[in-house]
């Protein structure tokens, strides 16, 4: 382990035995804003809420990453992992449940694995630590539930959603799944009005999910795991540009008095979200042999669900991750009020490719052309043409 980086580890676990850092530590900082104030107060009702009906935290874990990380650059490494650990303790005890296993652990390995990126260089070793830390944690949470049931990883899923077919999240994906599937012949599909009909949308869907989760649980915990920690990664970096701790590797008194009061230390990026993109050399290092790996299993056959896997681990994730660092590039070329309303529409299109799956695919299609032309640099041709 490399002297900077044991350096940049006793910052992240604020290290204030130096001389120098006790005296930056009474610098005074600028006033803390309102919407960070507001943070505070998001982060609690996000976990009461994950805690509480565990089936709608898949989409709020991208949004409790980076509030934990703020929460760390705020007050250093302890205060954010407390409040994972009191999350954790207080849903398996008063509301146990298996989904929330998995999620704590996804946040616990998420939350480290992102302040871990923040201690590294270059910054797509940075998002790949942030990515992968936090997938490693929810197939870590599946392997727990695993071991802690005692029966395949489909028995579980099929259990759970008839178990839980009363929970408004379940209910709505089981009725629009048993409204269009095609039952076998000797079965009658009900109506919403007839009685029995909740019991057979939820068998139905309890099918599907035994089916689904039990081949393709490595993808979602990637998918899911590989979007949380990118995201967090990102704001992240937005987060420490703007803001200076005395713990930061070569910060300065003057940075410090332009900043509100952070205790958690980093490597701080010094390439902006714009300018960050996929090179070249994923063409041939990632894509094609996952691409590869991918015919030869579809050639073999039986074997979809890995190949899937491969190609979303290796293609489609990073893909889209060029992509949105490309329109971040395009909304950076705007002025004024411009910029902002630029801004914005990157940011629907970040959400709208967290939730939607093909809203995913969409943008990692545009990475791979970016990755192939640098599109960057024909525009910046174009401009000063």
């Amino acid at each position: 382990m490399s002297n900077k980086f044991s350096q940049s580890l006793r910052a992240a676990f604020g290290d204030g035995q130096n001389g120098e850092r006790v005296r930056q530590r009474r610098i005074p900082p600028r006033k803390t804003s309102v919407y960070e104030l507001l943070s505070y107060a998001i982060l609690p009702c996000l976990f009461t809420m994950v805690g509480a009906m565990p089936s709608t935290a898949i989409w709020l874990l991208p949004a409790i990453l980076p509030l934990l990380y703020v929460f760390y650059r705020r007050f250093g490494i302890y205060f954010p992992f407390a409040c994972l650990c009191v999350y954790g303790l207080v849903s398996l005890t008063l509301n146990y449940d298996i989904l929330t296993a998995v999620y704590f652990c996804a946040l616990v390995f998420g939350f480290v694995g992102l302040v871990l990126s923040c201690q590294l260089s270059p910054y797509l070793a940075c998002a790949a630590c942030a990515a992968v830390f936090a997938a490693i944690g929810a197939l870590a949470g599946v392997g727990v539930v695993r071991l802690a049931e005692g029966v395949p990883v489909s028995e579980i899923a099929a259990k759970y959603v008839l178990d839980e077919r009363a929970d408004p999240v379940i209910s709505f994906f089981a009725r629009d799944y048993y409204e269009h599937a095609e039952l076998a012949p000797n079965e009658i599909k009900l109506e919403p009005q007839d009685d029995g009909y909740a019991l057979a949308a939820a068998s139905a869907f309890s099918e599907w999910a035994g089916d689904e989760f039990g081949y393709y649980i490595w993808y979602y915990c990637i998918h899911y795991g590989a979007i949380a920690g990118a995201v967090g990664y990102f704001v992240a970096v937005i987060v420490n540009r703007r803001t200076a701790s005395c713990y930061d590797d070569g910060t300065t008194d003057a940075e410090i008095a332009l900043s509100t009061r952070a205790l958690g230390g980093v490597r701080v990026e010094k390439t902006p979200v714009a300018a960050m993109r996929v090179p070249r050399s994923y063409l041939w290092a990632c894509l094609l042999p996952a691409a590869l790996t991918a015919m030869i299993l579809s050639f073999v056959g039986g074997y979809d669900f890995l190949s899937s896997t491969v190609m979303h681990a290796f293609v489609t994730l990073p893909s889209a991750f060029g992509c949105f660092t490309l329109l971040a590039f395009f909304a950076s070329l705007f002025k004024g009020r411009a910029r902002t309303a630029a801004t914005v529409v990157v940011a629907v299109v970040g959400v709208t490719a967290v939730l939607f799956p093909i809203a995913l695919f969409a943008t990692s299609i545009l990475g791979v052309c970016d990755c192939i032309l640098d599109l960057r640099f024909w525009t910046n041709f174009i401009m000063t043409d």
